[in-house]
């Protein structure tokens, strides 16, 4: 559940532009939660925060259109740190440094050139770091609260495995959400125009996995909404209904779920299984007969006999040589190390299923007839999932659950003085 809190740093690079001068005059209160005071200051400076990261455009109606729900996001974060504060959880500003030193290995920056490009880019480094105190202590409260709560039983990843087993072959999809909360039935309309707005910003080219760490309420919102693959079976009847119409690269409209209204954005569709046997590191050796696209139908005939005939008497890679020299024309040769997933289509589909000193059927291509040998390969054939993955799928997915269900009883227990005017924000 580690949070990653900000968006591509590659975009702060792009456009490092002064933030408004309005935005460094705001002064007032913009809520209180429980008695803290969410400052109208520190909401201009996350909806800054917001715009550069997204990639959004830097206007005032943009700033206008997402303040009701930065603000949302805000009186979330000030819950969730109260809570953790009941139970003694402190957060050392040490963590702090470690995210942020980890957020700017991974683009390549040491954490003082980070700092000095976000300042660029008029995002002040404080406020990222109070997003990173407010997402630590988050965790830490639900490690010492909520994961004691969760058990995973033998039957559960029992099934969970089986229904692995059984799936194989069924298309997947590795996804993104966004998901916007419904608190109550008259925010319905209100929701629903931000999400309808969300997925015009993300069509024009912002960025989606930097709104879903700012907006979504999902359980992957913190890792850019990704929820990786995932069958159609496995979601609402109303979610895998329009995922099952997605190609990649698209982004979904809007679509009703239980929580309020999920977008969905789709990265890779495939085959069920496929994932793990494309990474698969095969050595083969080939048996060739050369054969010419416009062969006859009977010269082809003689070289499919041929070839078929020679894998049966071919018994390991070490004895292709001898085995092609008894052809007329026949050539061998070891092809080395290399993915499944590199080689092409027919080839990989001829011998996935293959183990070790297994050879394909004859497979016709350009060059003629080939039949192909595992020398060796790197994982065997149908391994079952890893148990101890299985269960902490499952423990992950229970946990991210009752976190969700825990701050939306912390947002209906508190009280939420806001203090600006907030005609679209679901909370009023």
């Amino acid at each position: 559940m580690r949070a990653v809190l900000i968006a591509l740093i590659g975009l702060l690079i792009l456009t490092g532009q002064p933030r408004e001068p309005e935005a460094q005059q705001v002064f007032g209160i913009a809520a209180v939660v429980n008695d803290e005071v969410i400052s109208a200051f520190d909401l201009e400076e996350r909806i800054n925060l917001v715009v550069v990261s997204a990639n959004l455009p830097r206007t005032q109606d943009t700033r206008q259109r997402i303040r009701a729900q930065v603000l949302r996001n805000l009186i979330d974060e000030s819950l969730q740190m109260q809570a953790a504060r009941k139970i003694g959880v402190e957060v050392t500003n040490e963590q702090i440094d470690a995210e942020i030193e980890v957020l700017a290995k991974r683009n390549n920056l040491s954490a003082l050139a980070l700092s000095s490009r976000l300042e660029s880019a008029g995002v002040d480094l404080s406020t990222l770091r109070r997003q990173y105190l407010a997402s630590i202590a988050w965790e830490q409260y639900v490690s010492a609260r909520l994961l004691r709560t969760v058990d995973v039983s033998d039957e559960e990843i029992d099934e969970a495995i089986a229904d692995r087993i059984a799936s194989k072959g069924q298309q997947v999809f590795r996804v993104s959400e966004i998901v916007l909360g419904i608190d109550r039935p008259q925010d319905e309309p209100t929701v629903r125009a931000t999400a309808e707005r969300l997925v015009r910003q993300i069509r024009s080219g912002a960025d989606f996995a930097a709104l879903a760490r700012q907006f979504s309420i999902g359980a992957n919102a913190a890792d850019g909404g990704s929820v990786g693959w995932v069958r159609p079976a496995q979601l609402n009847a109303e979610v895998a209904a329009v995922l099952a119409t997605l190609s990649p690269g698209q982004v979904s409209d809007p679509v009703a779920s239980p929580l309020g209204f999920t977008i969905l954005a789709v990265q890779e569709r495939r085959v069920l299984g496929e994932e793990a046997v494309d990474g698969i590191e095969v050595e083969l050796a080939q048996l060739l007969i050369p054969l010419n696209r416009n062969a006859s139908d009977a010269a082809e005939d003689r070289a499919r006999s041929d070839a078929a005939q020679a894998r049966q008497r071919i018994r390991s890679c070490a004895g292709i040589d001898q085995v092609a020299a008894t052809i007329d024309g026949a050539q061998s040769a070891q092809l080395g190390s290399l993915k499944i997933g590199d080689l092409p289509d027919e080839f990989g589909k001829a011998i996935a299923q293959l183990n070790v000193g297994d050879s394909s059927e004859p497979l016709r291509t350009a060059a003629g007839i080939h039949v192909l040998v595992i020398c060796n390969r790197s994982a065997p054939v149908n391994t079952e999932p890893d148990r101890d993955q299985v269960r902490t799928d499952i423990l992950l997915g229970k946990l991210n659950q009752r976190a969700q269900s825990a701050l939306r009883a912390l947002r209906r227990d508190a009280i939420i003085d806001l203090r600006l005017s907030c005609p679209t924000l679901p909370c009023c």
